[in-house]
């Protein structure tokens, strides 16, 4: 009477699925079993789909991951966070869909899937299973979310869901037009904290990615935020910063692993895809970064837009991604964290290039290197020393203008005035020597690492250089793309053979560089017969401007000018067109350049006011524009050519054909038509009517 009854007590935690034993399904009978979440097991790769008929549709899935080959999935309503159906891919699982219960070909139904381990009575009765990754089924397609990785590391990738899509809009072709993003709850205090570390000041500590994508993220908005170029840099910048401070966060601060591919993925150069849970942004953290690896990523997936046809189109980005530096979703290049040098632009935030007398402003970032190694060198043996080499458009400053700086104790600390260290310029060759005295001491003859300067820290290298009127033009079209480059050399001393990614700089030295291009274009113009594009109209004159802006210009030889830069002098404010047609404008900045037309060739009536605009395209890592074309608007008289090198500009000759193009002449003309028509119009009306009064008098 008083005896216990035997009991058995659950732990929950981690609980994935209640199915049955027997197949995974979810059938109304039959002894249950339970899938349990594993930590720290990850699926690496899967792929999924539906197959069959109506009535007889199923999921083919399969994938890997740390638990094997097998895998298990569930579908779940959006609405009600009922399990519709499950499954398993091991052998006599289910793989039959639950069409009756999602009848809804319009709605997202939550696809979930993971790696499994079924249980056993030797291994015990509950399966274990990864992280699992969800993405959803509509209107039956699977769609299934990755980021494409390119590059090497020797390291495994997880990624983390730090951002979630809200508010999504496409656009007339079917493109993202706009996307909100929004903080999961769970990242909110990583996510704040990191944006305050990075530097980030008046964060909203509601939503701190969305203030963080507005910023740093590299999407130009209006006016411009203050950080674009950093989403492509791999050393500093806001958005580098931000990352490496949100990498140090474990995963449960970071709301879980996401997707990860595991170690030796990368071990040669590779482009793979990453599994991720669904659409957003997510971090990506590179377990190796410590010892060469990534440093760590953070890449929006594409959209899925439900409209486009099936397949892989219907995963969208922005229609202009790429274009002016704008990064391309779903897509990431590995970056390398040790031992190396890199260069970017500080002040191309719209990614649009430079007009001529501008300053463009470089960083070089160098890592300081771990010493330990050199125990054997001494201090005034070692070297570690830095050239920059600009090209003969870029004047360099004077070397009092050049600062160098570490990111100890805090990011941009001023080392320039640090004993040993000096800089000098000299024609076009900035040299700065003796940087071993901003990390490095001399221990008992020895050279070692400074306990205020660690092994890792950065030390940045910042001057401005001016394109003066030798600057390199790049050309839209299809016309040649010629940068204004700089050569970084970072020149280091090494005890034994030379390390990977480095050049042999002689005995006992080696050397790397890093370049930065800084573009400025041109503009060429045609003008042309509206009736007849082949007859060429010289003569005709605008008026330039930007932003409401005048420019100014200087005459090179007929039909071309060139942007004014200070100190010149016959600075013009209307530039023609030459006998053949042709108007070049060079040296701007790929941004709208409206065009007035003041002075009309003989005969032919003025154009609209238009606009022509020069879009770049830049690569992955935004370091260099493969691409450049032009864009008009503003009127239908102003047009790209054929083959894209020019823009037309089509005038209206005198003609009653063209009248509606003309301004006061037309109408002056047309108030002539319209007199004679009404007198040759009235005067039959008058003599008539002359007759009929005479008639009556004689009657």
């Amino acid at each position: 009477m008083m005896g216990l009854r035997p009991a058995l007590r659950l732990d929950l935690d981690g609980l994935l699925l209640s199915a049955l034993s027997s197949n995974q399904g979810q059938g109304a009978s039959g002894d249950l079993r339970l899938t349990y979440v594993e930590p720290g097991k990850q699926l690496h790769t899967w792929s999924a789909s539906v197959v069959g008929v109506a009535g007889e549709r199923e999921l083919d899935l399969s994938g890997s991951s740390d638990l094997g080959s097998d895998m298990g999935w569930k579908i779940v309503d959006p609405d009600t966070g009922v399990v519709l159906g499950s499954g398993r891919t091991s052998a006599g699982g289910s793989r039959v869909l639950p069409e009756v219960l999602m009848p809804d070909a319009t709605k997202d139904y939550d696809l979930y899937v993971w790696g499994q381990q079924d249980g056993s009575a030797t291994v015990g009765l509950t399966n274990r299973a990864t992280e699992p990754v969800k993405t959803t089924i509509k209107g039956w397609p699977v769609v299934s979310y990755g980021i494409e990785v390119s590059g090497t590391t020797s390291g495994g990738l997880k990624t983390y869901r730090i951002g979630n899509y809200t508010d999504i809009v496409f656009d007339h072709t079917g493109a993202l037009r706009s996307v909100k993003l929004t903080t999961p709850a769970a990242v909110v205090p990583a996510v704040l904290a990191a944006a305050g570390a990075a530097g980030g000041v008046g964060v909203d500590a509601g939503n701190p990615i969305g203030w963080v994508g507005s910023h740093w993220l590299g999407y130009p908005t209006s006016p411009l935020s203050d950080d674009v170029t950093s989403a492509f840099s791999p050393y500093a910048g806001s958005l580098q910063l931000f990352a490496r401070q949100l990498a140090q966060e474990g995963d449960a601060a970071l709301g879980g692993v996401r997707g990860s591919l595991p170690a030796g993925t990368f071990s040669s150069l590779s482009t793979v895809v990453l599994p991720v849970s669904g659409p957003g942004l997510y971090l990506v953290v590179d377990d190796s970064q410590a010892s060469g690896g990534s440093l760590p990523i953070i890449v929006g997936t594409r959209v899925f837009n439900p409209v486009l046809d099936a397949g892989d189109g219907r995963m969208v980005d922005f229609a202009d991604a790429g274009v002016k530096g704008k990064p391309r979703l779903g897509r990431a290049s590995l970056k390398t964290s040790v031992l190396d040098v890199s260069k970017r632009l500080l002040n191309d935030a719209g990614m649009d290039g430079f007009d001529l007398g501008s300053q463009v402003e470089y960083e070089i970032a160098l890592q300081v290197p771990d010493l330990s190694a050199f125990s054997s060198v001494s201090y005034a043996a070692y070297g570690f020393d830095l050239t920059d080499v600009a090209d003969p458009g870029l004047t360099l400053p004077a070397a009092s203008s050049v600062r160098v700086l570490v990111d100890v104790p805090s990011p941009d600390t001023d080392v320039t005035g640090t004993a040993g260290l000096s800089v000098g310029v000299s024609g076009d060759t900035l040299s700065v020597s003796g940087l071993k005295a901003v990390f490095a001491e001399d221990v008992s003859g020895r050279v070692a690492n400074k306990a205020a300067v660690p092994a890792g820290s950065l030390i940045r290298i910042r001057y401005a250089a001016v394109l003066n009127t030798g600057a390199s033009l790049s050309a839209p079209g299809g016309g040649a793309l010629d940068p204004n480059v700089n050569t970084a050399t970072l020149t280091r001393s090494r005890i034994a053979g030379v390390s990977p990614g480095w050049d042999d700089a002689g005995p006992g030295v080696e050397s790397r560089s890093a370049v930065a291009h800084a573009y400025v274009f041109r503009l060429d113009l045609v003008k042309v017969d509206k009736d007849d594009t082949t007859r060429l109209l010289g003569g005709a004159g605008f008026e330039v401007s930007r932003d409401g802006r005048p420019l100014g210009f200087v005459q090179l030889g007929p039909g071309v000018y060139r942007l004014a830069a200070p100190g010149d002098v016959g600075v013009l404010s209307e530039v023609f067109s030459h006998t053949d047609g042709t108007l070049n404008i060079l040296g701007v900045e790929a941004r709208a350049l409206s065009l007035r037309e003041s002075t009309d060739p003989s005969g032919y009536f003025k154009v609209p006011a238009f606009t022509v605009e020069v879009l770049p395209v830049w690569n992955t890592d935004a370091s260099e524009v493969t691409l450049a074309s032009y864009r008009a608007h503003g009127t239908s008289l102003a047009f790209v050519s054929q083959d894209g090198r020019a823009v037309m500009v089509a005038d209206p000759a005198h003609s009653l054909a063209n009248l509606p193009y003309t301004g006061g002449v037309g109408i002056l003309i047309l108030l002539v038509l319209a007199v004679l028509f009404l007198v040759f119009a009235v005067r039959p009306y008058y003599l008539s009517h002359r007759a009929e009064a005479t008639a009556n008098i004689l009657s």
